[in-house]
């Protein structure tokens, strides 16, 4: 395979388009779509309109995507959204950003989908209860997440060539499972198309429904952080996400639109594996267990992108000087970040073994959203500057118009979610408080910001 030379991150490029976009499609493909459904739905009423919800947090996407395309080509380089924030609006943003994405984006993210398909996989596996003690508290469905967890670490420790490989092959995997799925499911004759129009009382407005949607859509914006690594980035880059984007938007549609065809009302608002049901009342017993398969791998793809994504945005905060210098270290020749991945995969790891699969819908749906608005809103910035490198740069169509929807939006769902559920809401901005404490701290004494990276000198 042939390689562009490095550049200044350090790492080689080497990921083509549909790498890329793979990286994209199973960064979004995860436990969201099998377990947020039914909250969506108990929150809307309806059928129709929790559709609608997702069809409009799609469309949210999208415009962040064609955002984050622009941006991604004015900077190719790792980092994602703390390199943009860095860039706009200075080191501070950018270090709370990638504190949010290492406690809330990916870490947890990681550690929730590894719990999830440790319970997906068990009634693949005859007599094996994940519920089940295995040592010192840990039930054993925790402690195999927590050795998934461990076991990608070293996958992507390989290297960005293998690892892009390795989702290339599971991305396939996952689509061609989804299509069998809805192919399967839509000509089994065993649902009723009356779901589809079946309504209840709303258990809250549709901003919150829009902040659990959300969770769901996360990692749209995968491929901007690996965009050090992407080949010819200002031609892949867009590609790569705004395909990927389009993608998931209609397997999300066409998922939803199946578990409306298949569940009868009175079993959403009890039910929360959602997939599972579905399959059972399709397919019998053992399509519900194929199906099963099928959840599960979703569940791996996502913990394997999430895996490869997240750390490097710690190695470009280490190598800018505003998080451990250890985080910068790469294994030869600029391979891979290993030492980001390693300190994700062991935080991923230990969350893992407290088993704590919760609900936390609203409050990772609303601390992400809150970083993509601010990392959207940099695009003015930059524009500004005209920041950007040699070559072509992908210039957002209809400008400003995407970024100003995707901003009013959210700011009118973090008002909503502040009303409707202030706690996990409330929660996003004490974790943006403890981050913002954490830098004073590393600014007073100088852990932080001590190498002059990117962002410094500008306001903050």
């Amino acid at each position: 395979m042939a390689t562009e030379p490095s550049h200044p991150d350090g790492l080689i490029r080497t990921l083509g388009p549909w790498a890329a976009g793979a990286f994209v499609v199973t960064n979004m493909i995860g436990s969201g779509i099998f377990t947020v459904p039914a909250f969506v739905r108990v929150a809307t009423g309806s059928a129709m309109g929790s559709l609608g919800v997702w069809l409009a947090a799609g469309l949210l996407g999208l415009c962040g995507a064609l955002c984050y395309s622009e941006l991604a080509t004015r900077m190719p380089r790792a980092g994602g959204e703390y390199r943009f924030l860095s860039e706009g609006f200075g080191q501070l943003w950018g270090f709370l950003s990638g504190w949010t994405s290492f406690v809330v984006g990916f870490s947890a993210a990681v550690a929730a989908s590894a719990l999830g398909v440790a319970a997906y996989v068990a009634p693949l596996i005859d007599g094996w209860d994940p519920e089940a003690l295995f040592v010192g508290g840990v039930t054993q469905g925790a402690a195999s997440a927590a050795a998934l967890v461990l076991v990608l670490t070293l996958v992507h420790c390989v290297g960005v060539r293998w690892s892009g490989g390795f989702q290339t092959t599971l991305a396939t995997m996952v689509l061609g499972a989804i299509v069998l799925l809805l192919f399967a499911g839509f000509s089994s004759g065993n649902g009723e198309w009356s779901g589809l129009v079946a309504a209840a009382e709303p258990e809250s407005n549709g901003w919150v429904a829009l902040l659990q949607v959300t969770y769901a859509y996360a990692g749209w914006n995968a491929a901007a952080y690996i965009a050090g690594e992407v080949k010819h980035p200002r031609r892949n880059l867009p590609i790569a996400i705004l395909g990927g984007t389009l993608f998931v938007i209609a397997a999300y549609l066409l998922l939803n639109a199946l578990f409306f065809y298949a569940v009868p009302e009175a079993r959403w608002e009890a039910e929360i594996a959602i997939g599972a049901v579905a399959a059972e009342r399709l397919f019998g017993p053992v399509g519900a267990l194929a199906v099963s398969g099928v959840i599960a791998l979703a569940m791996f793809g996502s913990v394997s992108a999430m895996t490869a994504v997240g750390p490097r945005i710690y190695y470009a905060m280490a190598r800018d000087g505003v998080a451990p210098r250890v985080l910068a270290r790469t294994s030869g020749h600029g391979v891979a970040p290993v030492a980001a991945i390693v300190a994700q995969g062991l935080l991923a790891a230990t969350l893992a073994l407290t088993g704590a699969f919760s609900a936390l819908l609203i409050y990772i749906g609303s601390s992400l959203l809150l970083f993509n608005a601010l990392t959207i809103a940099t695009l003015f910035v930059v524009r500004r500057r005209e920041v950007a490198g040699a070559g072509e740069v992908f210039r957002t169509p209809l400008h400003p118009l995407p970024a100003v929807v995707f901003i009013g939006i959210t700011l009118a769902a973090w008002i909503n979610g502040l009303v409707g559920a202030p706690v996990p809401t409330g929660a996003a901005l004490g974790t943006l408080a403890l981050g913002a404490g954490i830098y004073a701290v590393g600014r007073r004494f100088g852990w932080l910001g001590s190498h002059g990276g990117i962002g410094a000198g500008r306001p903050l």
